[in-house]
């Protein structure tokens, strides 16, 4: 009776043993990690962008053409639209992504646009003798815009990550058009008649120079198949100016026509669809 009372003790005690050894083993083999996640916590990613923007022309410092003797010179300033007219960009975009963060450089081609009028007026001896004008102008500057962002993804997991993103930028001036409306008002006969003074096209290159400046904003990132589209609205806000006051070379410039001294304002919404450098074969399928 003792025989097998040992005998199955010694069973028991190696069994015992045996589901310890394989516990052990199994505790310190690691968890396999999502696959996916692995291979999206570095990577490159390239593709276009397109989007629309709008423009504030914000004057510092304000300039005239004539200085006035008998009157202020207030009465000459420009009158700016802010934000009215729709401006386009596309170019390109090019992210180095790594756990969260992503440095982006996205080189673009943009135009902005922008209007402002002034009013010449001229007045006679008596109240009613009076003649001004208007200066109706919308300014097309082209320029190849260079921004460096850094991205930082508030959600890291899932199809939808939405980010936030600070940076700076530098623009080239590729062209600049100025299309000027010319309406003369006369109000000598009690009525005022207006009447049309021409239109012109004005290349302005000349006027403008290069300009640096800061950017910010949010977005989202959207990811299906292999192709990741990317949603962002940005505020772009230049340090420096966009103009050369009194350099004015064309018909207007006898006519009073400057430059301010111009710091632009920008809002844009743009649309990306990026394709990663490190492609995804058959064997490994994101989603």
């Amino acid at each position: 009776m003792i025989q097998k009372d040992s005998s199955f003790v010694s069973k028991l005690t190696f069994t015992l043993l045996i589901l310890l050894v394989s516990s052990n083993l199994m505790a310190q083999k690691k968890p396999s990690s999502n696959p996916l996640e692995s291979f999206l916590d570095t990577q490159f990613w390239l593709g276009l962008k397109m989007g629309i923007n709008y423009s504030q022309a914000f004057p510092e410092t304000r300039n005239t053409g004539f200085s006035p003797i008998d009157y202020s010179a207030d009465s000459l300033r420009k009158s700016y639209d802010d934000f009215s007219l729709p401006g386009a960009h596309m170019g390109l975009e090019m992210n180095f992504y790594h756990r969260g963060f992503s440095a982006s450089f996205q080189p673009v081609y943009k135009r902005s646009r922008y209007q402002y009028n002034s009013v010449l007026a001229w007045t006679g001896a008596s109240s009613g003798n009076r003649f001004e004008t208007r200066y109706d102008v919308e300014q097309r500057l082209d320029v190849i815009e260079l921004p460096l962002m850094i991205k930082y993804d508030v959600i890291r997991k899932g199809k939808i990550r939405p980010f936030a993103m600070v940076g700076g930028f530098h623009s080239i001036v590729a062209s600049a058009q100025k299309d000027v409306k010319i309406t003369q008002i006369d109000y000598s006969s009690g009525s005022p008649l207006q009447s049309s003074g021409g239109t012109s096209t004005l290349g302005v290159k000349d006027s403008f120079k290069g300009f640096t400046g800061i950017s910010g904003g949010v977005g989202v990132n959207l990811d299906y198949w292999n192709i990741r589209t990317v949603f962002e609205v940005n505020y772009k806000r230049s340090l420096t100016s966009a103009t050369k006051p009194n350099e004015q070379q064309n018909e207007l410039a006898s006519l009073g026509e400057t430059n301010d001294e111009i710091f632009l304002r920008d809002i844009s919404v743009s649309l990306s669809f990026v394709f990663p450098f490190r492609f995804i074969d058959q064997q490994f399928k994101a989603y």
